[in-house]
């Protein structure tokens, strides 16, 4: 019989200037160890959540995710457990002790690492360390499920979504809003529209139309479709644009090159084709730095 699986998330707390940050140990005294703030999912959580949540209720701090840092699996006599991380910068709040941590320290990177378990936290510290650039996010969402074109009657671009995609636009309202969007925007079709709605109004955020992102016409003017999604960059925070899963696929990489990826890196390419791939209601995040070069991209688990 197959051991059950245990799904935690957690992250990388850091704080200060990101060329030489602090980042946060937590010391559980059932354990008598030091390491990164983490914790089991709950039913139907979605893992980037709940490392948003366990790290406040570890470390008394919200804070604003930003690239994905891996994941680390280990067997535990209950089961084989998968922990996925993410950067996390600390936004506001203040350490209190609770029942599983009873102590917070901040510490630059070099005295931290030889804190943690060699085999676990230690791992995903360093590849934090590699790339410590503060970034925001450009999440890019395929509409949610809006069922079968030859079931509807009307216009195709009038198709609303169905009962899975309104459940599916509804799970969105956390998860975009973990990423401090200022900015949403949609392709001209109802069913786009429809899937981001719901976080818009959570964030009290204009929806924007952006007719060249549309297929049919990103075909006809793929240039200016680009053009569109970046000029949402202008401003802080982060931005969500909605679209087709047509169009999804031949925007990524366009943008990607206007954010500086290397278009010699064909092997970069590939793997952001393949990440692309959108299912429906699924988000691609690109990681954006200060200057808004591309850091990361990631496709967020489900």
């Amino acid at each position: 019989m197959t051991a059950p699986r245990i799904e935690a998330a957690g992250g990388v707390l850091w704080r200060g200037d990101p060329r030489a940050p602090e980042v946060a140990l937590v010391h559980r005294p059932r354990y008598d160890d030091w390491s990164l703030p983490k914790g089991k999912l709950t039913a139907g959580e979605h893992p980037l959540t709940a490392a948003l949540r366990e790290i406040q209720e570890e470390t008394g701090h919200t804070a604003r995710p930003g690239r994905r840092l891996g994941t680390v699996r280990y067997r535990l006599p209950d089961g084989l457990k998968r922990v996925r991380y993410w950067a996390c910068e600390a936004t506001g709040g203040q350490f209190a002790p609770n029942r599983e941590v009873d102590e917070l320290v901040w510490a630059p990177i070099a005295d931290a690492l030889p804190r943690l378990d060699p085999d676990r936290d230690r791992d995903v510290l360093t590849r934090y360390a590699a790339d410590t650039r503060r970034t925001r996010a450009l999440a890019i969402v395929r509409h949610a499920s809006a069922g079968q074109r030859l079931r509807w009657a009307g216009r195709d671009a009038d198709r609303p979504l169905d009962a899975w995609g309104k459940d599916q636009s509804a799970g969105l309202v956390q998860v975009l809003g973990a990423y401090d969007v200022h900015r949403a925007a949609t392709a001209d079709v109802a069913r786009c529209l429809e899937t981001v709605t719901p976080f818009a109004r959570a964030a009290g955020l204009a929806v924007a139309v952006l007719p060249a992102t549309t297929a049919g016409l990103y075909e006809q003017e793929p240039v200016r479709a680009v053009e569109q999604v970046m000029a949402m960059l202008a401003g802080d925070g982060g931005v969500v644009w909605c679209g087709q899963g047509d169009v999804i696929g031949q925007l990524v990489p366009a943008l990607r090159t206007a954010v500086g990826a290397d278009p010699n890196d064909h092997r970069g390419a590939a793997r952001a084709d393949r990440l692309a791939a959108l299912g429906k209601g699924r988000v691609l995040v690109l990681h954006l730095d200060e200057r808004d070069q591309l850091v990361a991209l990631e496709r967020l688990p489900r």
